[in-house]
């Protein structure tokens, strides 16, 4: 199943959670008429009707109208709280933003492994959170969509964990994040927290006839019915959570495999991934102390809450269960390790090496077949691409690393970029847009032209991922004198487009909203498509009727007929972007296509300059269908 397919398969899951959803509404609005019913009865009060007559008893009807409207108010309460997605979550559960320029080792080695993980799958550098107040071990990951994605992990992981164990478990996170996890997971916090809103009310009752009774107990026989009534709500409230984790565990628990997976299958490691495991297993345990504990227990690396009927209701596998799909051995090992450990962590001996004979996962600990198509390998990390990510940033020099590290250094950076890659004079473009021309930013841009091309993307995605806590007003001052600058020298390049595309999709003030699917057929976003393709004919230098038999040739079976190549006057950088804006509300199932084409395209003279492979990356990125640094063309 490739990236496409499994963004359709989530689409599909939030439609069984939709259905799941209305189940369990149904469920709880009977009970809690039943329980008013009953109340009443206990209090002496009988209802009029009986049968069909008794359904439509105003008591009854009422009670199913507030009961449906407090669970779609508690819906709405969590959506509105969590409206800037994975940040907001984080931060509701005591989660603390990392900086760049941390001068903690754990945290610097945690951004580290973070970076390199990015650069390898394509995806922007997430925002990185750590929870202090937790001290035992857990990760996720949350986000509306890859771009705006942020991992955030306990600091009993950061304590325990060696570097192949932090990456293995943030490898298994970036799973989550390009397999769609992420969105489902945070709308799934939302619909339960209405499931359970039901339950909050009544053990808000009990507490309040308690200080009824308590504070005016002469009127006791006038709440009698009140006590009765909050504890059928609680009990109902149960009934909402047993329903709640019942969704959890039919929609969560193979991704969590699918996850392993896929984190043995980037850091070619099981044993990096099974260390983590016994940690969890025989050391610290995974669940959280917050209070928000069972609201996000779907989205953690392991089970956040004790669960009872665990056949049914279990979030996750069994930690002997992930140990056991990585290879036949690891079950005994983590035993012998528990057997062994003499109130101390111990030796990492069962963590830093394989056992003998290990098959791990199958297919995915060696090499894995290069793919037929570009579109195949979106989503996919290859050894290939890890070993790329650690060389160039150990290329890096560290000056430079810790300029993207600070807001201002990250500003800077940009900047120098768009010098770096221009032949106008960079004081003269700085005076026209009223910039500062300072010595440090003159010898910045030389240092990145030194650098070469290769790192132009990797450094943009470090830079903005320092940028994006910024106040909005900070980030739209900085985008309008970044668009300034690049159109200083009366020269838009491709570089220059990419920059500002990813800068404006990353910090622009829509940056952290929920994207929807709006076009399902290519017909609906036929201009779009003519604008794009175009705009790629023509940046591969053809022309004529060169240009226009290539356009008819890899865009013709996307596009209707009608649809031909734009004279090059008619293409323009803000149609280009009004064009890919438009194109990322496409079904996920037609963005591999157009990624399919706009491929073909670029490499029509069988060559793929570095301006046409950082575009691409861009648009793929911008599709949010990331493609990795060292993907094939063929």
């Amino acid at each position: 199943m490739d990236f496409f397919q499994h963004q359709q398969k989530a689409k599909r899951r939030t439609g069984l959670l939709v259905l799941y959803f209305c189940l369990a509404i149904l469920a709880v609005v009977a009970s809690v008429t039943a329980a008013v019913a009953l109340t009443l009865g206990f209090s002496g009060i009988r209802l009029n009707g009986d049968g069909a007559n008794l359904l439509l008893n105003p008591v009854i009807y009422w009670s199913a109208l507030i009961t449906l409207a407090v669970i779609l108010f508690g819906c709405l309460l969590k959506t509105w709280q969590l409206r800037k997605g994975g940040s907001a979550l984080a931060e509701m559960l005591g989660g603390r933003l990392i900086s760049a320029s941390t001068n903690d080792s754990a945290e610097r080695q945690l951004l580290n492994v973070v970076e390199e993980m990015s650069i390898a799958s394509g995806i922007a550098v997430p925002q990185v959170y750590v929870m202090d107040e937790e001290h035992t071990i857990n990760a996720f990951a949350a986000g509306f969509r890859p771009s705006e994605a942020i991992i955030a992990v306990t600091r009993g992981s950061l304590d325990r964990f060696s570097r192949d164990e932090l990456q293995a478990v943030i490898g298994h996170e970036f799973s989550h994040i390009l397999n769609s996890d992420i969105r489902i997971n945070l709308r799934m916090v939302a619909v339960l927290a209405g499931i359970l809103a039901v339950g909050k009310i009544g053990e808000y009752l009990l507490h309040s006839s308690g200080r009824s009774r308590r504070s005016f107990s002469s009127s006791r026989s006038k709440n009698n019915g009140l006590p009765v009534l909050g504890l059928a709500l609680v009990a109902i409230g149960y009934v909402g959570l047993f329903f709640g984790r019942l969704i959890k565990a039919a929609i969560s628990r193979q991704r969590e495999l699918l996850a392993d997976a896929s984190a043995v299958q980037f850091t070619r490691n099981p044993a990096g991934l099974a260390g983590a495991l016994i940690h969890i297993r025989n050391d610290g345990g995974s669940y959280l102390a917050s209070r928000h504990a069972e609201d996000m227990s779907h989205m953690c690396f392991a089970p956040s809450i004790p669960m009872k009927l665990k056949q049914w209701l279990a979030t996750h596998p069994s930690l002997d269960e992930r140990l056991g799909a990585l290879g036949p051995d690891w079950v005994a090992r983590a035993r012998t390790r528990a057997r062994q450990q003499q109130g101390n962590a111990g030796s990492n001996a069962a963590a830093t090496s394989a056992p003998e004979g290990s098959a791990g996962f199958a297919g995915t600990t060696g090499s894995t077949p290069v793919s037929s198509s570009p579109s195949q390998q979106v989503g996919t990390v290859q050894q290939g691409d890890m070993d790329y990510a650690r060389q160039l940033l150990d290329a890096l020099p560290e000056t430079v690393r810790n300029q993207t590290r600070t807001p201002e250094g990250a500003r800077e950076v940009l900047f120098a970029l768009v010098l770096a890659g221009s032949d106008y004079d960079s004081s003269a473009q700085l005076a026209q847009c009223q910039l500062e021309d300072s010595a440090s930013l003159q010898s910045l841009t030389q240092s990145l032209k030194a650098l070469g091309p290769e790192t132009r993307l990797p450094l943009v995605d470090m830079a903005l991922a320092s940028l994006k806590p910024q106040p909005t007003q900070a980030r739209q001052q900085f985008l309008t004198k970044l668009e300034a600058l690049c159109h200083a020298d009366d020269h838009f390049s491709l570089f220059e487009w990419t920059l500002l595309a990813l800068a404006r999709q990353q910090l622009d003030e829509n940056a952290g909203r929920n994207r929807h699917t709006r076009f399902h057929r290519f017909g609906a976003v036929a201009q779009e498509l003519q604008q794009l393709f175009s705009v790629l004919v023509w940046a591969g230098g053809a022309k004529g009727s060169q240009a226009e038999a290539l356009f008819r040739q890899h865009a013709g079976s996307l596009l209707p007929g009608a649809r031909n190549l734009l004279p090059l006057s008619h293409c323009s950088s803000k149609k280009l972007f009004a064009a890919v804006d438009r194109l990322a509300d496409l079904s996920p199932l037609l963005k591999g296509p157009v990624i399919d084409c706009a491929v073909d395209l670029a490499m029509a003279d069988n060559t793929l300059k570095t301006a046409e492979r950082e575009l691409l990356r861009a648009l793929s990125s911008l599709l949010e269908c990331p493609l990795p640094p060292l993907f094939d063309c063929r």
